[in-house]
């Protein structure tokens, strides 16, 4: 079945990236398959078959495979990811290109062969597609690393505080500059650093509405990114409430921080705790920092 964008329903964003009953966008670790907002189990809507799956696998009781290429998990009804996914045009052209030389009457097995390589191709790629926000922030900074930033603000397990307050005062340094000051990172980044501190800063302050961020062209033609001061307010899509949970490590029920013992009144069955209340403990949550649907990002060109 050939999937036409064209009819993409309203309600796939409702389900594709985030859950289903609260609607908030997240990223489930390999262990989980709930939703830290409101508890519920993951569902998702195929956009190829329309059928809508749990994202546990009902055997094994773990979460299912993403495609290591759009990020979406794969459907367990039909096998599709997301209906735009690259390595649906990598085996199309893949097969034109082998067409030319293999004919596929003799050798009917060549488009399996190409869903192969592509497969191959997939196993060994180490990230998704560089991609952007509607105010051009990565989507490695948009759905992860801004989420980090926040957590080391807040000073959640940080092994070392004095790389917090670096970066605290790169967030002062950036937002005291006037309205209209320009910053290149290759142009403010110290001796022996990469300038790493100064970018993060930065793309975490375009989400909150202190800087955009253009991208020009130098003499020889080739892209390069300005973060321009400015006041513009945080992005719509922009939240980080509650980053920090608490949970049961018997039952796994979720809490918000100030909780102090589970409602189900969990107790130890073995070991030197045994007939002891469950304590509590913290964790990041899996709710994503930026509330915008994961298909919705564009391809940075170039």
């Amino acid at each position: 079945m050939v999937y036409n964008p064209d009819e993409v329903e309203k309600d796939y964003e409702e389900y594709n990236g985030g859950c289903w009953k609260c609607g908030r966008q997240l990223k489930l670790d390999d262990n989980q398959t709930n939703c830290d907002s409101c508890g519920s189990l993951i569902k998702w809507k195929c956009n190829s078959c329309d059928k809508i799956f749990e994202v546990k696998n009902k055997d094994s009781n773990k979460k299912l495979r993403e495609c290591k290429i759009c990020g979406f998990f794969v459907c367990p009804h039909c096998g599709v990811c997301f209906w735009n996914c690259d390595k649906f045009k990598w085996q199309k052209e893949i097969l034109n290109i082998l067409k030319q030389t293999i004919p596929i009457g003799q050798f009917p097995t060549l488009p399996a062969r190409v869903n192969e390589i592509v497969k191959y191709v997939e196993g060994i790629k180490t990230s998704l597609d560089r991609k952007m926000c509607i105010r051009k922030v990565p989507i490695s900074y948009s759905k992860g690393r801004i989420k980090s930033l926040a957590i080391k603000i807040d000073g959640f397990r940080v092994k070392n505080e004095a790389d917090r307050k670096a970066f605290l005062e790169r967030i002062e340094n950036v937002t005291e500059k006037p309205i209209g000051t320009e910053i290149i990172i290759s142009q403010v980044r110290e001796n022996g650093s990469y300038g790493q501190e100064f970018r993060d800063a930065l793309n975490m302050l375009v989400c909150l509405g202190d800087y955009k961020i253009e991208w020009r062209k130098n003499k020889q033609d080739k892209d390069y990114c300005v973060f321009v001061r400015e006041d513009c307010g945080s992005c719509k899509f922009f939240n980080k409430e509650k980053l920090i949970i608490k949970y049961c490590p018997k039952c796994s029920k979720v809490y918000d921080r100030d909780k102090l013992s589970c409602d189900n009144n969990c107790t130890w069955s073995r070991g030197n705790n045994k007939g002891q209340p469950v304590e509590l403990k913290e964790r990041v949550n899996n709710c994503d920092t930026c509330q915008m649907y994961r298909g919705n990002f564009q391809k940075k060109n170039g």
